[in-house]
């Protein structure tokens, strides 16, 4: 019977014997591969020399260990048996004058295919820091794209190409560094430092350098904020439940674990500043801070979570009273008849959008903005959602028991918020969804009662929505 080996067979019994197939008693040299090495290469302004590198842990520094190369004039090549130098974030650094060590000078997204260019420039590293905060490579082209456009009547594309377009932005390159040079030396860079630099282009691209420096503390304030957990100011529930009411004021053994044991409004219950562990500090029009019973104020500033809110009126004429209904408007577009029937856009001001509101309070005391902030923003779901009181019985103007702490907000709307949170709707992607995410604070349905639709086009506004906002910034 015939029997055939396998080459595994085979090639476990050659390894034992001196020769294999051969009749002499020379032995065989096996043949190594070379090991494979995988490349990328760099392309960066002419004038850049410093050191690049494969920034594995993404603290904006080469780090001994990581794959590094020299760049000169703008031109360098990283190399390595290790695939991870395709699929990292890259950094060239350099060391500027007046500076003691290298400094991030730009940043890239990973190449992912061997042998790929990567352009380092200040649009790669606005699109990847706000990558690196969680955005899709796709709004972070459009979004910087956007801004540029605007500040330098630019028509830059909105794709990966935008990275391509070095000439379209020599006026806009020394900008850059001057923002980023003046924001390192206010903070260690990281990339919520380049986030928060990347989310507020429009408001520093068309300033003078002065300006621009003096910019970069707001902007490290910004950053203080990008992915924190802000902290829950906690419910403000100080009474227990004993199995026959709700309103006990001491623990019953039998129920334990309860709200009222734990948090803020158990170790910070100093009414002074704010109900149950809340602790408010009320601005004047300048942003100075105020007395606790100051009749009069035009911010107030959560110390627990260092987040600024406007205060509304109740004079039912001013573009900042509590009832004035704004129209949510997510990218520049022509808002249309039905949207303003439901809108306040009656007043003197004629501020009918979320956006317009933003431009309005940025303006206030000569462009320092209500309070000193610069950026007043529309709230997210939860910044908003730290507002809410659970065990507030207090009534505010509109006479109606409000969720909220109404010593310090006395000018709460009975309806629901807008927030910049977006809400899936109808089974859409995030992406494609129209719908945002909206609070209420009367005491009998608060919370997040529903998402409400905005209008894309002008043909896709069947159900027009108008609401009350409170914006938000930090000073």
């Amino acid at each position: 019977m015939n029997k055939t080996l396998s080459p595994l067979y085979l090639a476990l019994v050659c390894a034992g014997l001196t020769a294999c197939g051969s009749s002499d008693d020379s032995t065989t040299t096996p043949t190594i591969e070379p090991a494979k090495v995988y490349s990328v290469s760099f392309a960066a302004d002419t004038s850049v020399d410093g050191q690049v590198c494969a920034d594995g842990n993404q603290n904006f520094v080469c780090d001994a260990g990581e794959t590094q190369a020299d760049m000169t004039a703008g031109v360098a090549t990283l190399s390595s048996e290790d695939v991870a130098v395709l699929n990292n974030y890259y950094i060239v650094q350099s060391q500027d004058a007046g500076s003691d060590k290298p400094m991030m000078r730009y940043l890239a997204s990973a190449a992912i295919a061997d042998k790929s260019e990567v352009t380092l420039n200040p649009v790669s590293s606005m699109v990847s820091g706000l990558m690196l905060n969680g955005m899709t490579q796709e709004k972070a082209l459009a979004s910087i794209a956007t801004s540029l456009n605007k500040q330098f009547t630019l028509e830059l594309p909105t794709d990966a190409s935008l990275l391509q377009h070095h000439d379209a932005l020599t006026d806009f390159k020394p900008k850059f560094d001057t923002m980023w040079q003046a924001i390192g030396a206010k903070a260690a860079q990281s990339p919520t430092l380049l986030a928060a630099m990347s989310q507020h282009l429009a408001s520093w691209a068309g300033m003078t350098d002065e300006e621009i420096t003096g910019f970069a503390e707001d902007i490290v304030g910004y950053a203080s904020q990008l992915n924190s957990a802000y902290p829950m100011t906690d419910t403000g529930i100080t009474l227990f439940t004993d199995g026959s009411s709700f309103a006990a004021e001491n623990r019953d053994e039998q129920f334990a674990g309860q709200d009222a044991d734990y948090g803020l409004d158990k170790t910070n219950n100093d009414n002074s500043d704010g109900l149950a562990g809340f602790s408010y500090q009320k601005l004047d029009a300048k942003g100075e801070a105020l007395a606790a019973d100051a009749q009069l104020w035009s911010c107030v500033k959560d110390l627990n979570s260092g987040l600024i809110w406007e205060n509304k009126t109740a004079d039912g004429i001013g573009v900042q009273d509590k009832d004035h209904l704004l129209i949510y408007i997510k990218d520049e577009r022509v808002i249309n008849q039905g949207e303003i029937d439901e809108a306040s856009c009656d007043d003197a001001n004629g501020i009918c959008t979320t956006a317009q509101y933003q431009t309005y309070l940025n303006g206030l005391d000569d462009k320092q903005g209500l309070c000193g902030v610069k950026d007043w923003q529309l709230p997210t779901f939860d910044q908003l959602y730290s507002l809410v009181n659970f065990a507030s019985t207090d009534s505010g103007s509109d006479d109606v028991q409000m969720a909220v702490d109404i010593k310090f907000f006395p000018n709460t709307a009975d309806n629901d918020y807008w927030t910049s949170t977006p809400s899936v709707e109808n089974y859409a992607s995030m992406d494609q969804s129209a719908y945002m995410w909206t609070l209420g604070f009367n005491r009998w349905y608060m919370g997040a009662t529903t998402s409400y639709s905005y209008c894309v086009t002008q043909d896709d506004c069947d159900y027009p929505s108008a609401l009350p906002v409170r914006l938000v910034g930090v000073k």
